[in-house]
C-alpha cells in the first residue's frame, strides 16, 4: 500500500431540513452576517423568506451581495470594497459551484492587504495569507464538491484569460451545512450538468496517477450514489429527496477525493476553455468525458501497460452495468459506453453550442493539463478529443 495524507475537511451538518439550524451556528461567531448567494434563485424561495425571518426574529443583522456567474477579479474585488468597512462576524455562500467559490474568496479578501489576482496560482506573485473571515457554505447543487475544498476557481474570460485557483488550507470552510431539500427546486438541467461535474471529478480522482485507498473507497461510493439518483432526477422525479440526497453526499465526497488526488484530462479542458468561452463548468465536464476516457483507455490497451488501470475501469463499469459477469476489458469497455449514454440520455450539449469551431481547437489541446491522467495524451489526442464534441 502506498503512503499518502489526507487533508482535513469542514465540519459537516448533513440532511433535509438542516438549513433551520443555521442561525444556532452563526451565532459561534457574532450577530452580523454577509450573506453571498446568486441571482434570484434563493433570493425568491420561501426558504429564504423562512431563513430571513428566523434570522430576524433571533437579532442577527445582515447584508447581501449576489454573484451572477463564475466569479472574476472585479467580482471579489468590488465585493471586498463595498464590505471591508462594516467588516462582517462570519460570511455564509448559499448558492452553487460559483456561489460557494465567491464566498470563500471573499471571506479571504475582506482582510487581506492586496487585491485578489496577486495570490492566485499562475497569475500573482505572491502566497495568500491564509487569513479569512469565519466561513459557512451551504451548497444548492450538487456538483463541484468547493464545500469541501480549500481553494476558490476564479475566472478571467477573454483572449488573455484565464482560470485559476486561490488557494490556502486556511481556507477551507469552517463549517459545510448540506442540505438537500435546497436542491429539490434545481432546474433539470442545471441538475444535469452540476451532477456530470460531480461525476468526472469522482472518476478523475478514482483513476487519477495520484490516487490513494482513501480517496479510491470515497469516489466509489460517490459513484454508485450518482448511479443511483442522477438520471431519475433529471428524467423522471426532479423532487425526489433522497435522490437529492444521494446526489449532495456525492458532490461532498467529489470535493474530498479531487482535493487529496487531483483531477485529470477533463479538467484541463475545463480550465481552457472555461478562460475563453462562456460555457457551464458542468457543460464542458459532462460534454468531454466520455470521448476523454475512451481515448484514455484505447492508449492505455495499445501501450500494453493497461493492467492496474483496466482494473479501475472495469470497477466502476460493473457499478453501472446490469450485468454481473465478464472479464475486465468487457467491463471497462461497458463503462465508456455507459458514460457516452449517459451524455445523450442527460441531453448534455455539444461544444459547438458555445461558439466554439474548429479554428480554436488545436490551441485549446495546446493549453490543456494532462496531469493525473492514467496515461498521457499528445496534443494531437487532446485534439481529437475536442473535435469529437465539437
Amino acid at each position: 500500500m502506498k503512503s499518502f495524507s489526507l487533508a482535513r475537511i469542514p465540519e459537516l451538518v448533513f440532511g433535509p431540513g438542516k438549513l433551520s439550524e443555521l442561525p444556532g451556528f452563526v451565532h459561534r461567531y457574532g450577530k452580523n452576517l454577509l450573506i453571498i448567494t446568486g441571482q434570484h434563485s434563493f433570493l425568491e424561495s420561501s426558504r429564504a423568506d423562512f431563513l430571513l425571518g428566523n434570522l430576524q426574529q433571533k437579532g442577527f443583522q445582515w447584508e447581501v451581495y449576489q454573484i451572477h456567474h463564475e466569479p472574476s477579479p472585479a467580482d471579489i474585488d468590488f465585493a471586498v470594497q463595498q464590505f471591508k468597512k462594516s467588516l462582517p462576524d462570519v460570511v455564509v455562500a448559499i448558492g452553487g459551484g460559483s456561489v460557494m467559490d465567491a464566498g470563500k474568496a471573499i471571506s479571504a479578501m475582506l482582510v487581506s492587504p492586496e487585491k485578489i489576482v496577486a495570490y492566485l496560482e499562475g497569475v500573482g506573485t505572491q502566497p495568500p495569507p491564509g487569513t479569512k473571515i469565519p466561513f459557512i457554505a451551504i451548497p444548492t447543487t450538487s456538483g463541484t464538491g468547493s464545500e469541501a475544498t480549500k481553494n476558490a476557481v476564479i475566472t478571467e474570460i477573454g483572449a488573455n484569460g484565464f482560470k485559476s485557483s486561490l488557494r490556502h488550507s486556511n481556507y477551507i470552510p469552517d463549517l459545510a451545512l448540506i442540505d438537500p431539500e435546497l436542491q429539490l427546486n434545481c432546474p433539470v438541467g442545471q441538475t444535469a450538468y452540476s451532477g456530470m461535474d460531480a461525476f468526472t471529478q469522482l472518476l478523475e480522482s478514482y483513476l487519477s496517477t495520484e490516487a490513494n485507498p482513501m480517496t479510491d473507497s470515497m469516489a466509489l461510493d460517490g459513484i454508485n450514489f450518482i448511479h443511483q439518483s442522477l438520471i431519475p432526477l433529471v428524467k423522471n422525479d426532479p423532487g425526489n429527496v433522497q435522490n437529492r440526497s444521494k446526489m449532495a453526499y456525492a458532490a461532498w465526497l467529489s470535493g474530498i477525493t479531487l482535493a487529496n488526488a487531483g483531477l485529470g484530462t477533463v479538467h484541463g479542458f475545463a480550465s481552457s476553455i472555461g478562460s475563453k468561452f462562456t460555457i457551464p463548468h458542468g457543460v464542458v465536464c459532462g460534454t468531454l468525458m466520455a470521448e476523454a476516457n475512451r481515448i484514455t483507455l484505447q492508449k492505455l490497451t495499445d501501450s500494453g501497460k493497461e493492467k492496474y488501470f483496466l482494473a479501475k475501469y472495469a470497477t466502476v463499469g460493473r457499478i453501472l452495468s446490469t450485468k454481473k459477469r465478464g472479464s475486465d476489458s468487457y467491463f471497462a469497455s461497458s463503462l465508456i459506453n455507459s458514460l457516452f449514454q449517459m451524455t445523450e440520455e442527460l441531453g448534455i450539449p455539444r461544444l459547438s453550442e458555445f461558439g466554439l469551431t474548429n479554428a480554436d481547437l488545436e490551441a485549446l489541446a495546446k493549453q490543456t493539463s494532462n496531469k493525473n491522467n492514467p496515461v498521457k495524451l499528445t496534443w494531437s489526442e487532446l485534439k481529437e478529443i475536442l473535435t469529437n464534441r465539437l
